[in-house]
């Protein structure tokens, strides 16, 4: 985070005439510390409890090898890059330390690109507004349409895929010829990690090619760097085009394009994939950032710290050309998905540069937010404050934000340092804060309140000036580190004792404190269990065959990943080919006693999925027995039952082995019509803690 006017190792926070000589290596661990303390750090949930166990069956076959989920990616897997650079790193230092890693690695190119970017397009105030736009990406939770974060607290192929997208698109805005290559090399790292938003960031990258040289008086950009640039891309992005069109003939096969539709989009994920499932809020929200974009860019030739015609001016005009083709690019997507229809269009998922285009117009916003903190009047601090903490607290908070800035924006121009300008903005607030109180779910209205009086009580001046001035000594750089890092330490710890001594007992977790579970899940660093379902899934991973096969409500994502066992079927994890959303289908309506055709069974699904999902619980005994027996299955998760009449009695076809909460595992007990699906608990598995007989 350096600049030419600085010295290499400091970085300018609050001005021209105020410098922050803090080590760059320094404030990206802060940030990464703070992070961590804020968000957590959540390994082995979300994506990766169905992502991981492919990985894991790469690794050692015979892992998952009944698996109908699992085996369905032998036809056609996306994911097989990224799994196989965790599984190489995983072999060498352990699948924990390798999602670690390889997550602190993203922070930090994350941090990096976006810095460049905005060192690029504002070169006075991007030194600190650098750190803006960094702390933005990290905040920035509202108008998130297509689901997709800009930043999660877990190691997913998108976030890496986005890390180097920002890499690529840094290197060509800040310097279109020399940074080419490298910006070749990112999208075509990114492809081969995630297929679909590779090949999307290559396209926009590509056509940016195309459009900035018509206007290279702007630009900046001749033909001649064009279309090297265009052709080093092309010729990365060549393998993995090439790999994926070698599986494609497997996605569609099997399957009518209205049944593929109904599978892969309108049951399998619409919230991804469908526009008009986004609420008003979200959409609000997310038109917000643009128009916030658009007022820093128009306003980019004011006399401040902000430049007229200067270095930035090429990198800004890149910039901003390539954030409209962006969002000509979600306009011609929406045009295809929604009026049109198109399964392709629609399974391609082009809705994941709406993140895209987010991140860019936080790019834009830094240096205004930036400004507004350090111009030195109240009402500056209050709209900087207001706008970052809308950006992290709700989609109708940022609403009230934006339209707080504009209401400010328009008594500046109105009023120019009058005594008046601020009487629009307040107003605007106030009534902001009515209608929050009555409409936002989220009560946005909270963090609002407390960023305001924030801004107005406590002397930010003052608190800069502290920061500024000189370099800051070894022990105040060392008590940062230790006061950003302190909590992710202590879940490091207790992890590590808490593993230990769950090795050591053989023992359930329930002897130990649950506000230590606490501490240890917020950042799970290590394999500690946060529910029962991964709980008893643990169990069962130490008490049951390799080659058990397990039958379990549809609902909960983790069983399959914490237990190292096949599991029949899952609503969240579920194929990407036509032949294995069949099957997978046709499981799913099994499980949940679905007698009606799949379009009824889609919209029960959207309607109430939760109750649909129940049925599974209400099922007798004997009825598990049956579904688990049809579905290969010799192991039932079900719940424990009544307490007058609990599962797994003497006359009961169900075998209750062991709890945990509301969790009880069953083995299927064989019967003359039906023999076991799998093998007898051995003597050297047998059962410990909590145990049924």
């Amino acid at each position: 985070m350096s600049s030419p006017a600085a010295s290499p190792k400091s970085v300018t926070a609050f001005g021209a005439d105020t410098c922050l000589h803090w080590p760059r290596w320094a404030l990206v661990l802060v940030a990464f510390g703070v992070y961590l303390t804020l968000r957590g750090y959540h390994s082995l949930d979300g994506d990766q409890a169905y992502r991981l166990p492919l990985m894991l069956h790469m690794h050692d076959p015979l892992l998952y090898a009944a698996d109908p989920f699992v085996r369905s990616f032998d036809a056609f897997n996306p994911h097989q890059g990224y799994l196989l650079v965790l599984d190489g790193l995983s072999g060498l230092i352990g699948l924990g330390a390798a999602l670690f890693v390889i997550y602190s690695c993203v922070f930090i190119v994350t941090c990096y690109s976006i810095n460049t970017m905005v060192r690029a397009v504002w070169p006075r105030a991007g030194q600190a507004a650098g750190v803006v736009a960094v702390a933005l990406i990290l905040i920035a939770k509202a108008g998130n349409i297509g689901t997709n974060h800009l930043f999660e607290a877990e190691l997913l192929d998108r976030l890496i895929g986005f890390a180097l997208g920002w890499l690529a698109f840094s290197q060509v805005i800040a310097n279109p010829e020399r940074g080419r290559l490298v910006a070749a090399g990112a999208i075509g790292l990114a492809q081969w990690i995630h297929p679909t938003l590779g090949l999307q960031l290559g396209l926009v990258l590509a056509i940016s090619w195309f459009a900035w040289p018509l206007v290279r008086g702007r630009t900046a950009i001749g033909f001649r760097v064009a279309a090297g640039g265009a052709a080093m891309l092309a010729c990365a992005l060549a393998p993995g085009v090439w790999q994926s069109l070698a599986q494609s003939h497997t996605l569609f096969e099997g399957l009518t394009t209205s049944e593929f539709r109904l599978l892969s989009i309108e049951l399998q994920g619409p919230q991804h994939m469908l526009p008009h499932l986004w609420s008003s809020p979200q959409w609000l929200a997310w038109a917000g950032y643009f128009v916030l974009a658009t007022l820093a860019l128009a306003r980019a030739g004011e006399a401040s710290i902000l430049e007229t015609q200067d270095a930035g001016t090429a990198a800004r005009a890149r910039f901003a050309l390539m954030l409209g083709i962006v969002l000509i690019w979600l306009g011609v997507s929406w045009v295809a998905v929604e009026p049109l229809g198109s399964v392709s269009a629609t399974v391609f998922q082009p809705f994941r540069m709406a993140s895209v285009a987010r991140g860019l117009a936080l790019v834009a916003l830094s240096a205004r937010v930036f400004r507004l903190a350090s111009r030195g009047d109240t009402i500056g601090r209050v709209r900087a404050a207001v706008l970052v903490v809308g950006l992290g607290a709700s989609d109708w908070a940022f609403v009230i934000a934006t339209a707080f800035e504009l209401a400010a924006a328009l008594g500046d121009a109105r009023w120019p340092r009058g005594r008046f300008a601020a009487v629009p903005a307040w107003t605007v607030l106030g009534y902001g804060f009515f209608f929050l109180s009555r409409h936002d779910t989220a009560s946005g209205h909270g963090p609002l309140l407390v960023a305001v009086t924030t801004a107005l009580v406590i002397p930010w001046k003052r608190v800069a000036l502290s920061f500024t001035g000189r370099a800051p000594s070894s022990g105040r750089v060392t008590r940062a580190l230790l006061i950003s890092w302190a909590t992710p330490i202590t879940a490091l710890i207790v992890g590590c004792w808490i593993t230990c001594v769950a090795e050591t007992l053989q023992t359930s977790d329930r002897r130990t404190p649950r506000w230590l579970y606490a501490v240890a899940t917020h950042c799970r660093f290590a394999a500690i269990p946060n529910d029962d379902t991964e709980r008893i899934a643990l169990w069962c991973r130490s008490n049951t065959p390799l080659d058990a096969v397990f039958l379990g409500p549809p609902g909960p994502k983790t069983f399959r990943l914490w237990s190292r066992r096949a599991l029949v079927c899952n609503r969240a994890a579920s194929p990407y080919h036509a032949r294995g959303l069949n099957d997978w289908a046709r499981r799913y309506r099994d499980i949940v006693n679905f007698k009606g055709t799949m379009n009824e069974l889609v919209a029960t699904y959207v309607q109430s999925r939760h109750q649909l999902e129940h049925r599974y619980l209400d099922r007798s005994d004997d009825d598990l027995a049956r579904l688990a027996t049809r579905q290969g299955a010799g192991y039932v998760i079900a719940d424990i039952g009544p307490a007058d009449q609990p599962r797994g009695g003497k006359t009961s076809r169900l075998e209750r082995l062991h709890f945990e909460g509301e969790w009880a595992v069953f083995r299927v007990r064989a019967s003359k019509a039906n023999p076991p699906a799998n093998p007898r608990l051995s003597t050297s598995q047998k059962p410990r803690g909590r145990t049924e007989g």
